[in-house]
């Protein structure tokens, strides 16, 4: 079994996906208007609850925030919604207003999360991680992207290189985030197509076999001392950037 935890990510799972909901921990000292909403829901999705102490809900979400609530699910794949790139770029309701994000080398869940909640703020079409040398999408995920998780698809692929070919294949367009010498400022760059944004590690960036495959490398610009932000952060600086151009143009 797989536990979710946090009022948003069960919420949320609850209200998209109630069929993966076991059991739903609650704890007994909260009896506020959120919980009684929440049980609600659970009562007319016909899911089982149990009020525990505080304790022992601990024990089952060790180290976190759970604010009193805590999800059985099934699996680990039940926190995501499934969708293969395949039929991703079958999907007729993408339009060429297109926004995807890959990730390339994103292992700290909380970064992952924190991306995946912005990406459903800017309305994202997909995330794009690899399986191999990525944060997979887990309890911490789900509760740092306050059940964002529900909303925004994430796609597994083995390969990046060529999943960004193919995206190309599709009429996106690649941009690299990335402080090379041949970078474009964003402020300066007109991402006003389909568009994905490949964003890298705070340490490492994006790999070079992954930056040959991008048809523009931009760096976002920066005064201060510091000339690094958080990917979460920077994944939003473009974002905002992104839609502010696509509704201006």
């Amino acid at each position: 079994m797989n536990f979710i935890f946090g009022l948003h990510s069960v919420e949320a799972l609850l209200k998209n996906n109630p069929e993966q909901i076991e059991l739903v921990y609650i704890d007994s000292h909260r009896q506020d208007k959120r919980v009684i909403q929440l049980v609600e829901l659970l009562d007319q999705a016909s899911i089982k609850y149990e009020y525990i102490s505080k304790n022992i809900l601990d024990k089952k979400a060790p180290g976190v925030n759970h604010q009193g609530i805590v999800a059985m699910v099934a699996n680990k794949s039940s926190l995501l919604p499934q969708l293969s790139l395949k039929d991703f770029l079958k999907d007729k309701s993408v339009n060429e207003s297109s926004i995807v994000i890959v990730l390339d080398g994103i292992t700290d869940p909380h970064n992952l999360g924190a991306i995946i909640r912005t990406c459903d703020c800017f309305g994202v079409d997909a995330v794009i991680v690899p399986k191999d040398n990525s944060a997979s999408v887990n309890a911490t995920v789900a509760k740092t992207s306050a059940g964002a998780v529900n909303y925004v698809p994430v796609i597994v692929v083995n390969n990046l290189a060529r999943t960004l070919e193919e995206l190309k294949e599709h009429n996106y367009w690649i941009a690299g985030t990335t402080l090379a010498e041949n970078s474009v400022e964003l402020f300066d760059f007109t991402p006003d197509k389909k568009i994905v944004w490949v964003m890298g590690s705070e340490d490492k960036g994006i790999r070079r076999l992954v930056a040959e495959n991008c048809d523009y490398l931009v760096s976002i610009p920066m005064e201060g001392n510091t000339q690094s932000l958080n990917v979460s952060v920077a994944a939003g600086v473009v974002l905002s950037y992104t839609k502010y151009i696509k509704k201006k143009n």
